[in-house]
């Protein structure tokens, strides 16, 4: 092939390339991305689920250097209110590829501070001063629109950390101590109905089932959504 059949091999497919992106693009189909921010309120009954129990690692008292194991579970219900954040990539005006979202909450409610042990030893429990934080990477899900309409539904995989702070036995006294925290696997799937304010901004409500977190079926939450982008 000449130089010159090279040349206009090259340009044409160059123009071919731009006049398909154009297309895609006005017609939806390109490949996008969403950032949205959503207030989220989580119950998980443990009752029906699993229930978290907290790592207890290398704590000291006077009496004993080094103590280690896990409570007990956690015998109480919780609910939390809290913020998450995400960002997620769109192709085809279709797919929903979840690339990270993260989440802060605190607990709801009035809790009595409740005594548990580990190791051997007594600890108190201040449940009052509950967070949980979350993270989700790299999940699934599908969309569709009609006018200004959109359905959502998404699965994603992730990991979840409790911190409960705590007390422990120290003599004839309790001695405060860093929170005790249990870490557990999640697996969410979500289920979003929005309502488009204008081309790039959307509301939506949000169901989430908490297919996994610390048990099978563990509760899940609502929340409402603020998505901008594609």
């Amino acid at each position: 092939m000449s130089v010159h059949a090279r040349h206009l091999f090259i340009f044409g497919i160059t123009a071919a390339c731009i006049a398909c992106a154009r297309d895609a693009h006005a017609g939806g189909y390109g490949f996008g991305g969403t950032l949205w921010v959503e207030s989220t309120a989580t119950y998980m009954p443990n009752s029906t689920g699993g229930a978290p129990t907290l790592s207890v690692n290398d704590i000291a008292t006077g009496a004993r250097p080094a103590i280690n194991g896990s409570t007990p579970p956690l015998s109480f219900a919780t609910g939390y209110f809290g913020v998450r954040a995400g960002i997620d990539f769109v192709g085809s005006d279709l797919w929903i590829l979840p690339f990270i979202d993260l989440g802060l909450y605190g607990i709801v409610g009035a809790y009595a501070d409740q005594l548990t042990s580990a190791d051997g030893s007594l600890f108190r429990l201040h449940p009052a001063g509950t967070i949980m934080l979350d993270a989700e990477i790299l999940g699934f899900g599908v969309r569709l629109k009609r006018r200004r309409w959109m359905f959502e539904a998404t699965l994603k995989p992730g990991l979840a950390v409790l911190a409960v702070p705590a007390a422990v036995a120290d003599g004839a006294t309790f001695t405060d101590i860093d929170p005790l925290n249990s870490v557990t696997p999640t697996l969410r799937g979500s289920i979003s109905l929005c309502r488009r304010l204008d081309p790039q901004e959307r509301v939506c409500a949000t169901v989430t089932s908490n297919i996994y977190q610390w048990g099978w079926g563990n509760g899940g939450s609502l929340g409402l959504r603020w998505e901008f982008g594609s």
